[in-house]
């Protein structure tokens, strides 16, 4: 049996792990046009400072590489000289190696991204930088910048005054502003002198909330005693010291007497500890992700907290975005004050107090492929040539191999480990042109893991109470032998279970009407009661002889429905 290793991949390439230039006195001429350090070297009125910054972290040799392909995001010298003055310093040695290796790999994309794809969307970069860090395009008002493109700016602040500048190994971007690498944790941004979070932070403190959220990296250590890190990931919906004060709340004694809160502040169950938690969302996500849903038709979706069984539900309501709509003290984004990074997530302004709501039970839609891990895995390289998180290639199926992943764990029971091109566990972005363009989020995950094999993974929160339960998942021709239940399959059966519990057997394949590629659904519960809002353990165990010996054996896992019923 293989069970998968919980591991935490990271970004790490030779730019960063130098301690010299290992590409110094190479020769970097490609074609007629000269890679991205030459470039700037050409242009040494506009970049010097950058151009010093860059040999003193020993990273300027490395981007005139002509195997590797880059985006770089280069302050010119004004905007350097403002830097100084803004962190107090009169040159990058006043910073050290360290500091300025990080300022560098901040402004640096190791993929091309073309004018064309740079100002596509509004949002988050797809690719991230090399200090594993995302950048957010946004683009100002005609009262600010000029409005079009002369008000595309970087995290809203640094302003893009040249887009693309095409050189052999990528782009060159200029900015006039210098952007601040990422280094402190979400708790650590929130801290900053001049925020207006005090009270919030002092609930923070008390409750060692605040403690966790300034962990940025775990150490992991594996089964033969290898240490890797593991990131953690956070968005913090913040409440300021002004919508404390409309709630009667000036000091933290005020909020644990408005909560009936007691005085054992670190105790999960104590109502300080579960109001707190209730404002951290597990993983990192912009104001952009917070308000899409899984569905085009869908009006909200209710994210998971640190308060163990409380959910957030974000909806639109006449076109504004809501937290907690139906509850008295419901809230708005305050978005002047939202999308604040930090190295380990988001920081969001909300308009309430926002206390612990209870939730009524809706339809949650759980796709088994979105999960953020896979995103940044695709987004750092992986995956085949083009492979896009959750989005289709057009007319070409992409593949990934995602079976290192802590999203997932398995067992394996497959004599030949794989089948051809079939990982154990894929990531699988289907095409636009066939049946399988109906797949949520144009994608599957595809399993090969043979006879007896199992997969299990968490499912979103789900709200205490009663559900139908129905599966969507990909049917393609060569499968024929599983829908009929021939050349030694029984139908592709398969078990399914919650938590351990409430185990069916099912063969949704044999279902399929005709021998026709595309998406399927099929019921596995019509009523199944959950007792406690929380996360569930999803598990699926191969129950077919074929899926040890038939190379086109696999299974392709879209999406889980959960309807909710309600007793009359």
């Amino acid at each position: 049996m293989k069970k998968m290793k919980k591991i935490y991949w990271m970004l790490f390439i030779i730019l960063c792990a130098a301690c010299n230039d290992p590409y110094d006195g190479d020769t970097y001429v490609v074609f007629d046009m000269q890679p991205a350090g030459t470039y700037l070297s050409n242009r040494s009125d506009d970049f010097s400072e950058w151009i010093h910054i860059m040999k003193y972290a020993d990273l300027y040799n490395a981007v005139n590489q002509a195997t590797q392909s880059f985006t770089l995001f280069v302050p010119n010298n004004a905007a350097v000289k403002e830097f100084y003055n803004r962190k107090g310093v009169s040159s990058i040695e006043d910073l050290g190696t360290e500091y300025a290796r990080s300022l560098v790999s901040y402004h640096i994309v190791q993929d091309t991204i073309s004018q064309e794809i740079f100002i596509e969307k509004e949002g988050a970069l797809a690719k991230r930088t090399v200090s594993d860090d995302v950048l957010m395009v946004s683009f100002g008002s005609a009262e600010v910048g000029g409005g079009g493109m002369q008000s595309v700016y970087l995290n809203n602040e640094a302003h893009v005054i040249e887009f693309a500048n095409k050189v052999s190994n990528g782009y060159v971007y200029v900015l006039e502003n210098t952007l601040t690498p990422l280094t402190e944790s979400v708790y650590a941004r929130i801290s900053e002198s001049g925020r207006p979070y005090t009270i919030l932070k002092s609930a923070m403190d008390a409750t060692g909330v605040g403690a966790e959220l300034d962990v940025i990296y775990d150490d992991i250590v594996d089964d033969l005693g290898q240490t890797t890190q593991q990131k953690r990931n956070y968005t913090l919906l913040a409440v300021s010291d002004d919508v404390f004060k409309e709630a009667g709340v000036n000091s933290l004694q005020d909020l644990v007497q408005l909560l009936g809160a007691g005085s054992d502040y670190t105790n999960p169950e104590n109502v300080l500890y579960q109001y707190v938690a209730y404002h951290v969302l597990d993983g990192s996500y912009d104001l952009s992700k917070l308000r899409s849903f899984d569905t085009p038709d869908a009006t909200s979706k209710i994210w998971n907290t640190l308060n163990a069984g409380s959910v957030i539900r974000i909806s639109k309501e006449d076109k504004i975005f809501y937290l907690n709509y139906r509850d008295e003290n419901r809230a708005c984004f305050v978005e002047d004050y939202c999308n604040l990074q930090a190295k380990n997530g988001y920081i969001h302004q909300v308009s309430s107090y926002l206390p612990v709501a209870e939730a009524e039970p809706e339809t949650v839609l759980f796709d088994v492929c979105n999960y953020s891990i896979i995103g940044d895995w695709i987004a750092a390289g992986n995956g085949e040539d083009g492979i896009k998180f959750q989005e289709s290639f057009g007319t070409a199926e992409k593949k990934c191999d995602v079976s290192g992943l802590n999203c997932y764990e398995y067992s394996l029971n497959n004599p030949s480990g794989t089948y051809g091109s079939y990982y154990n566990v894929t990531y699988f972005t289907t095409r636009t042109n066939n049946g399988w363009n109906t797949a949520n989020n144009m994608d599957f995950l595809m399993l090969n893991l043979g006879n007896t094999g199992w997969v299990s993974m968490q499912t979103p929160s789900i709200i205490k109470g009663k559900y139908k339960v129905t599966l969507r998942f990909g049917y393609a021709t060569s499968m024929e032998f599983i829908r009929t239940s021939t050349g030694g399959s029984n139908g592709g059966k398969m078990i399914f279970s919650f938590d351990g519990e409430n185990s069916v057997t099912c063969a949704p394949y044999t279902t399929v009407p005709s021998k026709t590629l595309g998406c399927y659904s099929y019921v596995l519960y019509s009523e199944l009661e959950f007792t406690e809002t929380s996360t569930h353990t999803f598990r699926l165990v191969m129950n077919d002889p074929a899926a040890s010996k038939d190379p086109n054996y696999r299974i392709l896992i879209d999406y889980l429905l959960f309807e909710p019923i309600f007793d009359e």
